[in-house]
Order: structure tokens, then C-alpha cells, then sequence
């Protein structure tokens, strides 16, 4: 079987070779799903239908579809008139949570320009790095997130201006164009840029909705970080039906117990979340959860068996940020074995031999997608896009194999894992932590238990560490732990880092700590990188805990 170069976008871009086998799994074909819009268009057309209808509850407030439509074209215009912002810009926003943060994400796609989002407590150095490699013309800020650069804007500044005439931003955008740049963590040590069109993006919303299933009669919890895909998959699926959003603070965030009081106060009935969060939400008759859609890391059976009900679909899905958002999904149930699911509608799954990159007529090896979700490729990067984009779809890094139309993931091949649903590459830390001269001589990061425990040879400190590491680097790729090695890192005789030898080492140093240290480390994992902590419970339950996500 071969896989054509066409464009994506399009129907048929399968073509069979009879000479060519492959082990491949089709999704839906569903040309319908495939539309000549952009992401504008999706939120304009549901304002026209429903213009009274609550698109957004973000603490006290109730703001319409017209509402918001109305704020995000004034935006709009005077992006467009002030900072001459329109097709071909690309604008980093670095807004805290708000309703502000949706409105202006809307204006900057109706100018036609590109955004990039950026989290809220970004480090300013990876900001300014990223603004730099993308080569931004813009950074929206507000009081909570203002930095020392050129680029940055406060978007109250903005705000200040008037239109006198409001009249509709009318601009030609390509649905080819695009939608957005969404960073993730890099092997080289800089964060890889991703650029995701309209059509990639619009076409995954719809042939998503086509499992979920939300409608405009739904309260869709929105708690992910601009920052992470998985904002697309909670926002734009509200805005393409007419569902409202329930925008949580960032208090809300830090506290399961505000988060589970979140819920049932603003009636949420779609939850798309982490497995680690919802270990630690109480399951309340009282919540009106319909639909909890689980994605960013692997799901542990623990999280089916306790949340499943006969009237609440717990749906699983699967994918890497290059191929927008998702491109896998199963439906979960108690007892059953997890699996990634099969793909979505007009996506193609195949396997590749690990070692060549070749097809292969085996049931395990390196998951390729391919479809209308499959990015550009990197920014500005053409060795990289050559490298992972290829003739059959993007090579995902993925152990997974096939088994009676089912996907079930096993392992990463590389180094890269995958924490709170943000991708890091072990390698980018490792860079960072040669960087501080003097106090490290040789560095590897791994990720054992549910944490990344950082091995350094040389005189750092744990304190240091995570001080100068956090200048450069989120907070969720900041060690959990710190092991001093004596002689070298362990190297397997290609060279490469040992991580096996590693683990035993990690294994060796836990069982030198006292009960203490470990319930310290157990506690910090769970409050610096999701929660705040709860109630202290005792030592065999946060050892269950930590068990239950690696």
C-alpha cells in the first residue's frame, strides 16, 4: 500500500498498491465533515442561530454569543487598525484566565492573523524564545502576565481605543492558512513550533463532535491551559453547537474541592480532563456529568471502574499535537482493557518497522497517522518536518499495536513522555541542566513512578536546581527529584543515556529515604505541577495514588 504526498484536506488521499502491504486501520469516511471555513466562520455562524444564548460563564458573569461576537469584533478592528495585524501575523497571547483571554482569542482569528498561545506562568525566557523562533509581530499581555519586551502589548491598552463605526471585520482567510502555533517541548533543547491551519482544525472539531456528541443544551467545563490542545478540543466544540462554557479562576484550579464544588454549582455535564484529576475529584452523586472525556496520558482502569455510569459515557482519546488535537478515540467501560480506540472519521492509522520507518505487516510497531488533522509540519523547521512528516502520515513515536480494529498503546520509542497531557522531551531538561556551569559535569532525566527525577554528576543542589530551572523552563518540566551519581551516567554502548540503569539506581536511592522524604516528594508532585493538596492521608494511600498514575 502507498500513501499519496495530495493534499490531506481532500477525500481520497488513499491509494492502494496491490505490490505494497501494510497493516492499516480506517476511520469513518466522511466527506461531509470536510468544509472549505475557517475557526471564525464555525463561532459566527452558531452566534447568528443563538445570539441570546450563554456562551461563556466566567465568574459572575453571563456572556452571550452575541455578546462575545460583538467584544471579539471590536477587538478585531482595532488589532486590524492599531498594530496592523490581519493575514500573515502571527501574535503570541499570554493572558491569565478570563473571559477576556476567549474574547481575544476570537478577534486575533477574525483578523486572519496566527496566534500563539502561550500559559499564563510561563517562564519569561521561553516566552521570548518562542517569540523569537516564530518571528511574532505581537504579544498580548495583561497585569497578571506584563513582561520587559518590544512585542508585548497590555490588552487593556487596547482596550481604551474606540470604534465608532462597528462594522464587521470582512477579510478574505485561506482555510489553508494558518490557525495557530502551539509549542511543545523539543529534543534539540529549544521547544518545537506546530503549525495547525484552519482546515486542519475545523475539520477536527466536527468529526470529533461526531463521538462526543455535545450539544448547544450543554455546560462544558473549560480547565486547560490556552497553551495545550486540548483547549481547542474543550472550546471550539462548544462554539461549533451553541453550548455555554464554564471558565474556572485559577484558585479554582489549584483545589480539588473547589473543583468538584465548580461542577455541581455551574451544573457542568461535560468534563474533558487528565486521569490524574480525576483521582482526586470526589465522585458526588450530585455532579450532572454526562460525557468525561479523558486525554493527555494514559488512563488507568482505576479512573473507569470509578467514575463509569449507565447514563455517563467515559470516552478515551489519543494524539499527538501534529496531528491536531486527537486523532483516536474509544469509549471505556468497567472491566474492559484500555486501548487508544480506532481512528477518527477520515483519519488512516498504519504501522511502521521501528528501526526502519518502513511499512510493516506486523501487529506492534510505530503508530503513523495520517489525515485531515495532520499539521503543516514544524515552523520554520523543513529538516524536522522532513524527518517526522512523511510519505505515509506523521510517525508518532508510539509502540502500539492492532488488535481486532482496536488501538492499545504501550510505550513511547524515544525519550519522550508525557506529563498532565504536555508532551516533554527528557532531553530538553538534560540541555538545561548542562547550561549551569560549574555545578553539573554530566546530566540525565528520567521518568520513574509518576515523577522526573533528574541524575546529575556535580555539586547541585535540589533548591538551585529548581530555582534556575524554573527562569527557563514550566513548571511541569521542573525534576520532582534529584539523584547525585558517583563516577558517570550510566551509557549503553551506543552511547545513549542507560535508562534502565537508571531506574535501578532510583530504586537503590527510594529505598535509602526515610518515610518522610517520601511522603514530602509525594505531596510536592501532586501541588507544584496540578493541585493543591488535600487533607493529608496516610502513607499507603499517596504511595496508591502516585501507583495508580505511572
Amino acid at each position: 500500500m502507498h500513501i499519496s504526498n495530495t493534499d490531506p484536506s481532500t477525500e481520497n488521499f488513499i491509494t492502494v498498491n496491490s505490490s505494497d502491504k501494510m497493516t492499516v486501520l480506517f476511520g469513518p469516511n466522511r466527506p461531509d465533515l470536510l468544509r472549505h471555513e475557517v475557526l471564525g466562520q464555525i463561532f459566527i455562524r452558531t452566534a447568528l442561530q443563538y445570539p441570546n444564548k450563554v456562551a461563556l460563564l466566567w465568574q459572575n458573569e453571563k456572556i452571550t454569543y452575541y455578546q462575545l461576537y460583538q467584544q471579539a469584533m471590536e477587538m478585531a478592528i482595532i488589532l486590524y487598525r492599531t498594530r496592523h495585524v490581519g493575514p500573515g501575523s502571527i501574535v503570541g497571547i499570554r493572558l491569565s484566565r478570563s473571559a477576556q483571554l476567549h474574547v481575544t482569542i476570537l478577534a486575533v482569528l477574525f483578523t486572519g492573523a496566527c496566534y500563539a498561545p502561550f500559559d499564563a506562568d510561563a517562564p519569561d525566557e521561553r516566552v521570548i524564545a518562542v517569540l523569537a523562533d516564530i518571528e511574532a509581530t505581537l504579544l498580548l499581555v495583561d497585569s497578571q502576565t506584563s513582561m520587559n519586551h518590544s512585542l508585548a502589548v497590555d490588552i487593556e491598552t487596547l482596550k481604551k481605543h474606540t470604534i465608532s463605526d462597528h462594522i464587521h471585520l470582512s477579510l478574505n482567510i485561506d482555510p489553508k492558512s494558518i490557525a495557530y502555533i502551539i509549542c511543545t517541548s523539543g529534543s534539540t533543547g529549544k521547544p518545537k513550533a506546530i503549525a495547525i491551519t484552519h482546515s486542519n482544525i475545523c475539520h477536527f472539531i466536527r468529526a470529533d463532535n461526531e463521538i462526543m456528541k455535545i450539544t448547544k443544551d450543554d455546560i462544558v467545563y473549560q480547565g486547560f491551559s490556552a497553551a495545550f490542545d486540548g483547549f481547542f478540543m474543550e472550546t471550539f466544540a462548544a462554539y461549533l453547537v451553541g453550548a455555554t462554557l464554564a471558565i474556572p479562576s485559577k484558585s479554582d484550579l489549584l483545589n480539588t474541592d473547589r473543583i468538584h464544588v465548580f461542577l455541581i454549582d455551574h451544573a457542568v455535564t461535560v468534563l474533558s480532563t487528565v486521569p490524574t484529576l480525576l483521582l482526586l475529584i470526589n465522585n458526588d452523586p450530585a455532579l450532572r456529568l454526562r460525557l468525561i472525556n479523558i486525554g493527555g496520558e494514559s488512563c488507568p482502569q482505576a479512573v473507569v471502574d470509578r467514575w463509569w455510569k449507565e447514563d455517563r459515557r467515559i470516552i478515551n482519546q489519543y494524539g499527538p499535537s501534529e496531528t491536531t488535537v486527537a486523532a483516536t478515540t474509544s469509549l471505556l467501560y468497567p472491566g474492559e482493557q484500555i486501548s487508544i480506540g480506532a481512528p477518527l472519521p477520515n483519519y488512516v492509522c498504519c504501522l511502521l518497522d521501528e528501526e526502519t520507518g518502513q511499512p510493516t505487516t506486523a501487529s506492534t510497531g510505530e503508530l503513523c497517522i495520517r489525515g485531515p488533522g495532520m499539521a503543516l509540519g514544524y515552523f520554520r523547521n523543513n529538516s524536522l518536518t522532513k524527518q517526522k512528516f512523511t510519505e505515509y502520515g506523521y510517525r508518532t513515536g508510539d509502540r502500539v499495536t492492532f488488535d481486532q480494529g482496536r488501538i492499545y498503546f504501550h510505550k513511547r520509542i524515544d525519550s519522550q513522555v508525557k506529563i498532565r497531557g504536555f508532551r516533554i522531551e527528557l532531553t530538553e531538561i538534560e540541555e538545561e541542566l548542562l547550561k549551569l556551569h560549574g555545578d553539573v559535569q554530566s546530566a540525565a532525566v528520567a521518568f520513574l513512578n509518576g515523577q522526573l527525577v533528574a541524575f546529575i554528576l556535580g555539586q547541585l543542589n535540589e533548591t538551585t536546581m529548581r530555582t534556575e530551572l524554573g527562569k527557563r523552563l514550566p513548571r511541569y518540566m521542573i525534576p520532582n527529584r534529584l539523584i547525585h551519581v558517583k563516577g558517570a551516567i550510566p551509557r549503553m554502548a551506543s552511547g545513549k543515556i542507560d535508562r534502565k540503569a537508571l531506574s535501578a539506581l532510583f530504586v537503590d536511592e527510594s529505598k535509602k529515604m526515610s518515610t518522610h522524604e517520601t511522603r514530602i516528594d509525594i505531596g510536592e508532585l501532586i501541588e507544584r505541577d496540578f493541585v493543591q493538596r488535600r487533607p493529608r492521608r496516610s502513607l499507603r494511600q499517596e504511595r496508591i495514588i502516585i501507583l495508580s498514575l505511572s
